[in-house]
């Protein structure tokens, strides 16, 4: 599988935990559903958005030597 697909797949899935959460959020409305948000899911967010960002840049590189080796 390459680090693209890879990345699109890891996309999807955050969007469709963003989705879930939102519409669990709709219903869960007190100090744990904040809590829960705060320490869990933002941090995850934010590594989420690294990742992405890394695998891309990682299959830049990947392209760049594979092309160099050719």
């Amino acid at each position: 599988m390459s680090l693209m697909v890879s990345r699109s797949q890891l996309a999807t899935l955050a969007k469709e935990l963003s989705r879930n959460w939102a519409h669990a959020k709709a219903s869960w409305q007190d100090s744990k559903s904040a809590e829960f948000e705060t320490k869990y899911l933002e941090p995850l967010q934010i590594q989420m958005v690294a990742t992405l960002e890394a695998l891309e840049k990682l299959d830049r590189v990947i392209i760049k030597i594979r092309s160099d080796c050719e």
